[in-house]
Formats: C-alpha cells, structure tokens, sequence
C-alpha cells in the first residue's frame, strides 16, 4: 500500500508568495508531518511519500520517500503525480484563503483516494461562523457571536472583552482579544467575534471512518494567555471529569458535521460548571491536529495503523493510553511521572 501524506508548509506551500511562513506553521507542520510519517511507515507493507521544499529541514523517517521540489511548477506535478501513484492522500493544510479546501478539491477531481474529510467537510468546518451555526442548531453550546468585516467597529450590545479571529483562519495566527472601541484590522477577509469562553483550553482529535468514530484521549491545551492565544503544546491525561465532558462535546460536535474520512480535530473551552453546562466547542479543524505528537506518545497503538483500519470500515477497539505526556509546539514529547 503507497500513501501520500501531504503537509503544505514544509511541502512548498510558500514557494513564489514572496513571504516566509509564520514560525508557529513551520514548527507545527514539522511535527505532524515527521510523527506521521514515521508511524506509517512501521506499518508492515506500507510505502509512505511526501514532498519537501528544497530548504526544508525536517527530518523525517529513513523509510519514507521525499519528492523535493524548488518552485511552484515543480509542486504541483509532483503533487498530482503523487495522489495517482499512491493508494491514499491524506492532507494536512491550514484552513485561510481555502488552502486545504483546494488541496482536497484536487484529489478529488483527479481520481484520488483522501484519508482526509471530503471537501464538503472542509468547507464547513473552515468558515468559523459557519461551523457555529450548524452547531447551535444542532443544539451544541458555542460562543455567541457575529461576523465583522474588515475596518467595523466592534459593536455594542457585545459582552467584552471578546475574542476577534478570521473567519477562515488557522490556530492562533490572528486571533485577537478587543473591546468594545476596538476596530476590525483592514484587508479582505471577514472576521467572527464571539464572547470570551472562561475555563480549561482543552481538544479531542479523533479518527472518523464509515461506521465508527474513535475519539482519542482529550488533552489539555496550554496557550500564552492575557490576551495571547498562541499555542504552546499540551499534556493528557486530563482528570476523568473533564475527560468524560470533552469526549461528550467532541462526539455531539461531530454528529452535527457530515460524515467524515480521517484525522479531525475539536478545540474546546471546559468550563466552570460540573455538569458541562457551560463548555463550548471554539472550532472544528478538518484535519490532523499538534497533539497528535503528544497522544502517539501516550498509547503503545500506532495512531497510522488505526487509522487505516477506522478508514477502511473495520471495527476496532478504543485504545487506552498507558502514560502521561507533555508536549511542547515544536513537537517535543516528555513523559510524566
């Protein structure tokens, strides 16, 4: 079996934009990439590629095959090469101006097989506002909130300090704490505004395929805080109360959304009432998540091969993780205790 594991910031996202990508992107990508690929290629039978920017530095797995490309020419055939070679793509690509929407599009246009969610998935799940419509109407909590567009003021009648992120955007990049005085920034693309959620930062990735979703152990985000929503990596186990309540909201969140194929991910605020009340989903992200290097870590299962099973139909058996881990965004992993 050949799988294509595309992640598009080491795999020449950048190439001909005229600008670096942002550190947090760059260390992220890195992570996912080389801890899934490494783990594929445990897998008995499984050849495993990928595509590298020629100055890229990640270091990925002996076994894997790394097709490196120079410019945006060279990309893109070997891009489309690549999902007509293999048996599978699986993709990993941020969100904003519909990168991973059009990366998803193209393999499907073109005969491929995705170990991803299906474009219709993407497309819900990379419009913020979107995603929390569906939600409320599916009766699962979200931050109130409205979408702004570029230069408004933010409006009154709003609980501040609020939270201001692009519609489309990935991880923290833009993600912003105003006030009521406050402006959108200018541009082009449209913004959500949603009440600050108070409680534990906290997401659930878990692995969709027909007929069984299996949510792996929810794990604690650590963020800057004070106003700075950057991502500084993560621990699990989570103390069992709020374990169970994070799983409850992931798998009523993804009952909401169509089927899914792959690595999808929930980000959540746990909050101050027991009984789960007050927690609330903050996004869906229509992919594989950092926390990945921390829960490959955790369990003695390899995550690719479960993954593969899930993926195909087969019925397997809720891991369970036999140590406690931290990770930091660069994606190194300690153990606790």
């Amino acid at each position: 079996m050949n799988i294509f594991v595309y992640e598009w910031v080491c795999g020449g996202g950048f190439l001909g934009r005229g600008e670096s990508p942002p550190v947090s992107l760059v260390t992220e990508g890195s992570a996912m990439l080389s801890g899934i690929c490494a783990d594929f290629a445990k897998y008995d039978g499984v050849q495993v590629q990928t595509i590298a920017e020629r100055d890229s530095t990640i270091s990925l797995d002996d076994r894997v095959q790394s097709c490196i490309v120079r410019d945006r020419d060279e990309l893109r055939a070997a891009f489309a090469e690549l999902v007509d070679a293999t048996d599978w793509t699986l993709l990993i690509a941020p969100e904003f101006e519909g990168i991973l929407l059009g990366l998803a599009d193209h393999v499907v246009e073109q005969g491929g097989k995705l170990l991803s969610p299906s474009p219709e998935f993407i497309a819900i799940a990379s419009d913020k506002q979107s995603t929390a419509e569906r939600l409320h109407a599916a009766r699962v909590n979200v931050p109130r909130g409205t979408v702004l567009m570029p230069g408004e003021r933010c409006p009154g009648g709003f609980r501040y300090p609020a939270v201001l992120k692009p519609l489309d955007g990935c991880g923290s990049l833009g993600v912003t704490k105003v006030e009521a005085t406050d402006r959108v920034p200018g541009g082009t693309g449209a913004y959500r505004l949603e009440e600050f959620a108070v409680g534990v930062p906290a997401s659930v990735l878990s692995i969709c395929g027909e007929g069984q979703v299996v949510s792996l152990e929810p794990c604690l985000q650590r963020l800057v805080g004070e106003g700075d929503f950057s991502y500084l990596g993560g621990a699990l186990p989570l103390p069992d109360a709020l374990r169970e309540r994070a799983i409850r909201l992931a798998t009523a969140a993804l009952q909401a959304m169509p089927a899914a194929v792959g690595f999808v991910g929930v980000d959540m605020v746990l909050g101050e009432a027991d009984d789960g009340s007050q927690d609330v989903v903050i996004e869906i992200n229509p992919r594989c998540t950092t926390s990945y290097v921390g829960l490959r870590a955790a369990y003695d299962v390899n995550l690719a091969e479960l993954l593969l099973a899930v993926s195909n139909g087969e019925q397997v058996e809720q891991p369970t993780v036999v140590r406690r881990v931290e990770w930091d965004a660069t994606g190194q992993v300690r153990t606790v205790g």
